[in-house]
């Protein structure tokens, strides 16, 4: 007696049983996707405030989305890269080429508030993004913000940004108010920053060559700067307005 399969992933057939299934039958036996079960009650009601306050920013401050992007590759192809060939008949273009392989330089972590009021984008580069850092970052927007005006930020509830170091930092800078708002769990994609780390690893991070860790943070503050002066926009939220409704 054959012993019992125990993944039934192992004998699922590459096509439906039939040629003659439908398209709806050989969708089902031969794709799998993931799903996350919705563990908080409290879920839409906690999105539905943050999309409010990305629909309609408060006015006696700033909105800042606030997050960070963790683990940027700092490598360095092996050999340079191959500038692109225009077509010279018989021969054809050819595109700019990169070697496959690279050396690890380690990594780098962004620390990054995208201002939903106008699009700007302030961050640093670090090696780690502990509430150390959180805390340098949320001193740079003290410092970016006029006297007087609380800042409003959104962002992950994980703990480096609740800690009782964060709580030390805010209770010694008494002339600034931050407000808080959390995101429910799982939900950073409600977020204006992830939409803004997406470009920076389209136009930056993609074809970037980083020796070492120094010339990372200059190449990524040097983007943030570039991208402030001569891209930077407000968003306009269109997914969350169907959730939303």
């Amino acid at each position: 007696m054959w012993p019992p399969i125990l993944n039934l992933a192992w004998v699922v057939p590459a096509r439906a049983p039939s040629a003659s299934s439908s398209s709806g039958t050989r969708f089902a036996w031969t794709v799998f996707s993931t799903w996350m079960n919705d563990r908080d009650p409290e879920f839409a009601t906690k999105a539905v405030a943050v999309i409010e306050l990305l629909l309609s920013p408060p006015t006696d401050g700033p909105l800042f989305c606030v997050d960070e992007k963790p683990g940027i590759g700092v490598r360095q192809p092996t050999a340079p890269d191959q500038p692109p060939v225009p077509r010279r008949p018989p021969a054809r273009a050819r595109p700019a080429r990169r070697e496959f392989e690279y050396k690890r330089n380690g990594t780098v972590d962004l620390l990054a508030g995208f201002r939903v009021n106008d699009g700007q984008v302030c961050g640093m580069v670090r090696l780690k993004h502990r509430s150390r850092e959180f805390c340098e970052l949320l001193a740079l927007l003290d410092e970016q913000t006029p006297v007087g005006q609380p800042i409003h930020l959104i962002l992950d509830p994980v703990s480096s940004h609740w800690s009782a170091e964060v709580v030390s930092w805010l209770d010694a800078h008494p002339q600034r108010t931050f407000v808080f708002h959390f995101l429910p769990v799982h939900a950073s994609w409600l977020s204006f920053i992830e939409v803004w780390f997406s470009l920076l690893s389209r136009k930056c991070l993609r074809r970037a060559d980083f020796a070492d860790a120094t010339i990372a943070t200059e190449q990524i503050e040097g983007f943030m700067t570039t991208y402030n002066m001569h891209m930077a926009h407000p968003f306009e939220w269109k997914k969350g307005v169907r959730f939303y409704k």
